[in-house]
């Protein structure tokens, strides 16, 4: 059924598929929160699974809407895999400081505030946990200098725990 050249048809099918789109993303978020009420992980982690999961739900949707308008995918579905691919290769190390910092935020090994010393290449770090972020962990040493470390090297390297300002939860 055509109006002024317009199927509405198709119409009502994207209106459709954009409110179901929308719907199921604010579901999946919610309960996700749900889920992360009862999880150890710190909130900014929380958010950012969850922002990020409401992000593929939106691109599965817009991918929905094209494919009902009648626009063929399959170049388009290969040409984000192979850059997807080329995009993985290229933050290889921004991933891997990223999940090494959800285990270091989970695990509690250590807190702010806590002493540790740390051998990375052969130069031991020792000093006061200042801030343990996603992608990296800032100590302070001794000396009053501030060290970046990547949070990468708390799981592939020992940890030594000088004092503890809290126990592990």
């Amino acid at each position: 059924m055509e109006i002024a050249g317009i199927n509405v048809i198709q119409v009502i099918e994207v209106i459709v598929a954009l409110a179901v789109t929308y719907l199921v993303a604010r579901i999946v978020s919610r309960v996700l929160a749900k889920v992360f009420e009862k999880t150890p992980f710190p909130e900014e982690i929380e958010k950012g699974i969850v922002r990020g999961v409401k992000y593929v739900i939106y691109v599965v949707g817009v991918f929905a809407v094209i494919s009902l308008l009648g626009v063929d995918l399959t170049s388009l579905i290969v040409g984000l895999g192979a850059f997807s691919i080329a995009i993985s290769f290229a933050t290889s190390n921004i991933i891997q400081n990223f999940v090494s910092g959800i285990l270091v935020l989970s695990d509690r090994a250590f807190v702010n505030g806590d002493e540790i010393m740390i051998r990375i290449g052969g130069k031991e770090y020792e000093g006061r946990v200042v801030k343990i972020g996603i992608r990296t962990t800032l100590i302070e040493t001794k000396d009053g200098d501030t060290v970046i470390v990547p949070n990468s090297v708390f799981v592939s390297n020992p940890v030594v725990r000088k004092n503890q300002t809290s126990t592990k939860s």
